[in-house]
């Protein structure tokens, strides 16, 4: 028996994406899905929640002593939007006893940045007055495993998103007790200097202040992740299904995009065979350094998403892997299209574990539902409850680690979603297409040993000389040891900077390059300049410094080149 995943389509219209600079088509798909628990399914009814904090760091009573625990545990976002949570034939509940599953979540070390001070002006009995406040960054990392009552891990996985923690000018309320009651009286964190700031922030009970928000807001993500490989989810999830757009004729990609529709419309994902053969013999068209190409960067990462995601609605998960891998060989880190990236991976991430929890799992249409309970409310509503186990006073941070470790050497080393996060090899060309830059005239290039530091000493990149329109070319510091003859390939070159490169001498063929205005080769090991640079007719720039060459030479290159054309020398 399998693990069956539920997917209903509704079509969007025909856009294009910012992520492709409107040079590529796009068309939304959003599909109805039925997510399954990384875990156990049928585990999933008793939960223990313990949150393990070194007991001066952060404790219970930290947690009842001030109002507004809620608001900063939902300040971190609602559950998924549009995703409806749930458990299948029993309801599940958060518990101190008798537990079905284990969710143990560790506090790491807490990293404060430096503080950022702001100020107002606000209105008192005395007039307006400064109120000051600082915007402090955090880090602190948490650690969460999910296991069974024995102690056999089921997932596990770490949060470290970066907070940013609000110190001041800000409405608080404390409890006070009294026979067995207690109350929230309401007041103002409120500072008339930076001075007092400083001071409160930096004084015990300021500290502890500001630990109860950090760590609420990073539990807050903790939990935003937690549930979603708790329970059941359903709702929509977007993908997109990318084509060519242009002067170039994209027929054919046209056609496969409209299959690949139709077949996840009528759920026949066999039917999206002929697409995917299409979308890989199109990615081998790909010209990375040539702007105008049938084929660029851009539409070769939307065919391997293409890929990506079909693979991963057909459960192929090892080839849902590769082509995000390929996909991950043409962005850079940290920007929009390697997040989309890291969520892909996620995906498959998640329905890869899910298969393995729940292999023999399947879910029938008349299965009852019960909504699966909201772990935040749980947590804000249970802070007063004195008899709640929830907070355990224990540092085990490093012991979670080393598990979460153990674990993964088995169950995530290896695995579809590892080999996912991880780009292929890239090519050449790749790499020179990532550092290409439009500039007036053309296109320019920009190697240097702090971005390209395995290039360094090695021979000049034949594959540069294929770049069309390449009008400013900076290979500064590469040790290349020699420029090729054939340099006369780049016909616009303008420019050529190719200072610390251990030259000993330069290629005839510069001459042929009738645009070249500029040539920087200093701190070198010229002795002089070939006679062909005379041909340069619109050369006005030569530097030579740093070079053995003798003051005579350079009287004669002065004389060869002419007052048109400025020698830069010692």
């Amino acid at each position: 028996m399998t693990l069956r995943f539920l997917v209903l389509l509704s079509f969007g219209t025909v856009f294009v994406s910012p992520l492709f600079a409107q040079k590529w088509s796009q068309k939304k798909v959003k599909i109805e899905v039925v997510e399954f628990p990384t875990v156990p399914a049928e585990q999933v009814s008793r939960i223990a929640f313990n949150l393990f904090a070194e007991d001066a760091y952060f404790n219970l009573e930290d947690l009842r002593r001030y109002g507004g625990n809620m608001d900063l545990l939902k300040s971190g976002g609602e559950r998924l939007s549009g995703m409806k949570y749930f458990t299948l034939g029993a309801e599940a509940e958060v518990v101190d006893v008798g537990p079905s599953i284990m969710v143990d979540v560790a506090i790491g070390p807490e990293k404060q940045g430096i503080p950022v001070f702001s100020s107002e002006k606000v209105k008192s009995s005395d007039g307006e007055v400064d109120t000051y406040w600082a915007n402090v960054p955090c880090r602190l990392p948490m650690r969460v495993r999910i296991a069974s009552p024995e102690g056999e891990v089921w997932d596990a996985f770490e949060v470290d998103r970066p907070l940013v923690v609000r110190y001041g000018n800000e409405k608080i309320s404390t409890r006070s007790s009294s026979r067995g009651s207690f109350s929230y009286s309401k007041g103002s964190l409120k500072f008339d200097s930076e001075e007092a700031l400083r001071a409160g922030l930096e004084s015990e009970e300021g500290s502890r202040f500001f630990r109860r928000k950090a760590v609420l807001l990073q539990l807050s993500n903790v939990i935003n992740e937690l549930e979603t490989r708790l329970f059941f989810l359903e709702g929509k999830v977007e993908l997109f299904i990318y084509s060519g757009r242009g002067k170039h004729d994209y027929t054919e990609l046209d056609a496969a995009r409209d299959v690949a529709l139709e077949s996840l419309e009528n759920g026949y994902f066999e039917g999206l065979s002929s697409p995917m053969e299409t979308w890989r013999k199109w990615t081998e068209k790909v010209d990375f350094t040539d702007k105008k190409a049938k084929v660029t960067r851009g539409l070769a990462l939307g065919l391997h998403l293409n890929l990506a995601q079909a693979h991963l609605y057909r459960g192929e998960f090892t080839e849902c892997a590769q082509a995000i891998s390929d996909a991950r060989a043409l962005v850079l880190p940290g920007g929009e299209e390697f997040v989309m990236l890291q969520g892909l991976q996620d995906r498959l991430m998640k329905r890869r574990r899910a298969l393995a929890a729940n292999g023999g799992f399947e879910m029938s249409a008349e299965a009852e539902r019960e909504k699966a309970p909201d772990i935040k409310n749980v947590i804000g509503k249970r802070s007063e409850n004195k008899d709640v186990r929830m907070i355990q006073p224990e540092d085990r941070y490093d012991e979670i680690g080393k598990d979460m470790a153990s674990w993964a050497s088995v169950a995530v080393k290896g695995s579809p979603e590892d080999a996912a996060a991880k780009a292929s090899e890239i090519t050449m060309e790749q790499r020179l297409g990532g550092r290409l830059q439009q500039t007036i005239g053309g296109m320019m290039l920009q190697l240097n040993p702090l971005t390209d530091p395995d290039l360094v000493g090695d021979d000049f990149p034949e594959e540069i000389l294929a770049i069309p329109n390449l009008v400013y070319l900076d290979i500064s510091g590469m040790k290349f040891g020699a420029i090729p003859d054939a340099i006369d390939r780049l016909a616009a070159l303008h420019t050529l900077v190719a200072t610390r490169n251990d030259l000993e001498d330069l290629p005839q063929s510069l001459g042929n390059l009738s645009g070249l205005k500029k040539l920087f080769v200093s701190k070198n090991e010229l002795t002089g300049l070939p006679a062909a640079l005379t041909r340069c007719t619109q050369l006005k720039t030569v530097d030579i410094k740093g070079n053995p060459i003798h003051p005579d030479t350079v009287s004669q290159l002065k004389q060869m080149f002419g007052e048109d054309v400025k020698v830069k020398h010692d």
